[in-house]
């Protein structure tokens, strides 16, 4: 039999803490099995990112051993712990029912002895170092699989043939569908299970719709592998490009949602019930960026666009995410999404945040343009039909999505006074503009673009969270306020040139919002 690899998961409180770890795995070790450690396993100039992605994804069980200081920083997606949440989170997303993570407790204060992603899994208590051996045993039998109480043969039922009780009715709230039809029905599933809470329900239509969506998009990525055409790297490669020029790109992209609707629907239904057991839907943004399977053989050119995706995926998800948070005056749920750390692209070994990365924000040069990717996210609502059962028409979609781009614009500011070196300008301003294809049309399509940003400066100003934009970042109003000047300077300018750039785009730049800070 081979011995089964497990991957240790840590965060480095001080060294003492370090030198447990340490002698757990190697007892791990001394006990057949093959433990991967960064102490011994990463050396100096490794990549931490991809020593992570790889321990985590490769691994057949996974010890996650949490502190206080663990917990904090998973919850928080801070530095590498918050990292190595992301992964695991993924994971879970995508198989809820997988034994693969053991949370061990080495330290423990307050309620909260684990991650919130791992907040229902039972653990194995290490805090007392008297029952080392006894806790050690049965970590050790989990992971080979030996158990120590053998569950007994079921006997014969010594009363069959009696009358039998009448049968008990179900506990479940609400009837559970057995086949998804379409992202509305995943939706009003979802929202009736959500506002009733029904939490075994709402996890068994996930469930029932998870592994279906994940799996068809793969085999439909390789079937559109398959097709293209046959020859050499070269004509291969000019063909796809052919292929994939902006329509197909963008049809390529929306079919991609069609087939994860009705798990983003699901997931905007817990965003939307309020019911904080449901509202906190990040893992699918993780789940999506992580997909199993997706990545295949990257070393051709012709796969390249695909591998792209996925952070179109990323794109529409927390756009929609953020656009519901703004819509029902939760800011700061939306706010907590767009802070979430993930990989900058990917295989890639670095990582940002969401609002950082410009693949999530539209700016994916190998996969699509920007200007052409705010347009097709604000043409969203005339699109998918889902949308319009969680938005109540088109003018409230896009004033969502609008104040969304507004509160990421104003929390880029609060990290540029924050870290003074930072690259700015990552969240494009494009939420400012609005796109017209008939010019003789465009004193009434900006009247209406105006009466949008309107409503979007109004959804910003009165959400009870607005202020964590600058807070969480220990920004002071005043210092917003000493800055906001240059930054609407900055905005018109960017603007002007984009402008001048793409030819149609007509810039709407209203004082509710260029005026934000002014009272």
């Amino acid at each position: 039999m081979k011995n089964p690899k497990v991957f240790a998961s840590y965060s480095h409180d001080s060294l003492e803490h370090k030198k447990w770890v340490r002698y757990l795995c190697t007892k791990l070790c001394e006990n057949g099995v093959d433990a991967i450690l960064d102490q011994w396993d990463l050396s100096p100039g490794g990549d931490l990112t991809l020593f992570v992605e790889s321990g985590v994804r490769d691994a057949d069980r996974v010890i996650v051993i949490c502190t206080p200081y663990y917990v904090e920083k998973a919850n928080a997606r801070k530095r590498g712990v918050g990292y190595e949440g992301t992964m695991i989170t993924a994971e879970l997303y995508q198989n809820s029912e997988t034994t693969k993570f053991i949370p061990i407790i080495r330290q423990s204060s307050g309620n909260k002895k684990t991650p919130d992603f791992l907040r229902t899994r039972v653990y194995i208590d290490f805090t007392d170092d008297n029952q080392f051996d006894e806790k050690f045993d049965e970590l050790l039998r989990e992971i080979h699989q030996a158990q120590r109480i053998q569950k007994p043969p079921i006997g014969k039922n010594p009363y069959a043939g009696q009358p039998s009780a009448p049968e008990v009715s179900s506990n479940h709230l609400l009837n559970i569908p057995e086949k998804v039809e379409s992202a509305s029905h995943a939706y009003r599933s979802a929202i009736k299970l959500a506002r009733a809470g029904d939490t075994i329900g709402l996890q068994q239509l996930l469930k029932s719709i998870r592994s279906d969506a994940f799996q068809s998009l793969v085999q439909w990525r390789q079937k559109e592998l398959d097709s293209q055409p046959p020859g050499n790297v070269a004509n291969r490669f000019q063909a796809v490009n052919k292929a994939v020029d902006i329509a197909n790109r963008f049809q390529a992209v929306n079919k991609a949602v069609d087939i994860v609707a009705p798990l983003i629907s699901v997931a905007l239904a817990g965003v939307e019930s309020g019911n904080e057991r449901f509202n906190d839907q990040k893992s699918l943004l993780s789940a999506l960026l992580t997909i199993r399977g997706w990545q295949g053989n990257n070393t051709q050119p012709w796969s390249q666009t695909w591998v792209q995706i996925p952070y179109a995926l990323g794109y529409v998800y927390h756009s929609l995410h953020g656009a519901l948070c703004l819509n029902t005056k939760q800011l700061t749920r939306a706010l907590g999404l767009a802070r979430e750390k993930v990989p900058f692209a990917i295989e890639s070994s670095g990582t940002t945040r969401v609002w950082e990365n410009p693949h999530l924000m539209g700016d994916c040069e190998l996969l699509l343009d920007r200007k052409e990717c705010w347009k097709d996210l604000a043409n969203a609502y005339n699109k998918w039909e889902w949308l319009r059962l969680i938005f109540e028409d088109d003018f409230t979609y896009r004033a969502s999505l609008v104040a969304y781009y507004m509160a990421l614009s104003i929390h880029e500011l609060a990290a540029e006074i924050a870290f003074p070196n930072s690259t700015p300008l990552r969240v494009p301003w494009d939420f400012l503009s609005e796109t017209y294809e008939i010019k003789q049309r465009a004193d009434e399509i900006k009247q209406r673009a105006d009466e949008i940003k309107q409503r979007a400066a109004d959804l910003l100003h009165n959400d009870p969270g607005l202020s964590e934009l600058w807070e969480c970042l220990d920004v002071t109003r005043e210092q917003m306020k000493a800055r906001w000047e240059n930054w609407k300077s900055r905005c018109e300018n960017w603007l002007l040139h984009s402008n001048q750039e793409g030819g149609e785009m007509l810039v709407t730049t209203p004082p509710e919002y260029l005026g934000f800070f002014n009272s």
